[in-house]
């Protein structure tokens, strides 16, 4: 059985770490289109209430919709920082009161955003990587770096990895024989080789790679989670330039 603690340990890491950043500036850019680092935050917000208070409105299905969270940040526009501040101090504390008792990681999650269908493990696994990319966010508009060996940098960087395969093989189509390491250096290192198989399918392997792909830490959770495209993050290629063009682009596992 998974054990659901490392998620909500990242998690409330993520959300203390938010609550303690004080940038001059709350109202510049994010690499996400349309939020600046304020509205990030009242993102934050928005989906703790959710998942506090419920749903009144469920979309269903296995993804949150874009203009499902557009229309949380837009509903908090106006609402001031320390508020927002405020209001995530409360909501977390509310959830941690509801989550004191791990719930089966296999059952289904209550309170989900938009209503989509999640386990537990999945919802506490999500909500993990979403604080945590959403702090590396702010913290990159507002040029405060910090985090990036935290508990959700290690959550994150293995979801991400352990996505190599699909990516490799169904996202970036590599033909057959096509082998790929990714070695990732920094706070969380990461060390993948995977090669698409006579089936055609992607798989871990222990051949030689055709193509090496470096980069650290941080490059690699921002191309996954689609952050920034591959010629906005510095990534070393050594083998196929067209091989390695094709993976880096295909390489964001959530946006």
């Amino acid at each position: 059985m998974t054990d659901l603690s490392p998620y909500l340990d990242a998690w409330r890491q993520s959300v203390a770490a938010v609550l303690a950043l004080e940038p001059d500036n709350w109202d510049v850019p994010t690499d996400l289109p349309g939020w600046t680092a304020k509205d990030v935050l009242a993102h934050l917000v928005h989906l703790e209430r959710v998942m506090v208070e419920g749903e009144t409105t469920p979309v269903g299905g296995a993804a949150v919709p874009g203009d499902y969270t557009d229309a949380g940040v837009a509903a908090l526009r106006d609402v001031p920082v320390e508020q927002l501040k405020k209001d995530l101090t409360d909501l977390v504390e509310r959830r941690a009161e509801t989550l004191a008792e791990l719930p089966d990681p296999q059952a289904m999650a209550v309170n989900t955003p938009a209503g989509v269908e999640w386990t537990w493990e999945v919802a506490l696994r999500n909500r993990a990587i979403d604080l945590w990319t959403h702090e590396q966010d702010i913290r990159r508009a507002v040029g405060i770096p910090g985090g990036l060996d935290d508990i959700g940098a290690h959550v994150t960087t293995a979801t991400f990895a352990a996505a190599l395969p699909y990516i490799l093989g169904r996202r970036a189509k590599a033909p057959i024989g096509s082998v790929v390491r990714w070695i990732v250096t920094g706070p969380v290192p990461v060390d993948a080789t995977v090669e698409v198989g006579e089936d055609g399918r992607a798989r871990r392997s222990g051949a030689d790679p055709t193509t090496t792909l470096t980069m650290d830490t941080e490059a690699f959770t921002v191309l996954g989670g689609g952050r920034r495209g591959p010629d906005d993050v510095t990534v070393e290629v050594d083998g196929d330039p067209e091989l390695a063009a094709r993976v880096l682009g295909a390489m964001a596992v959530t946006t």
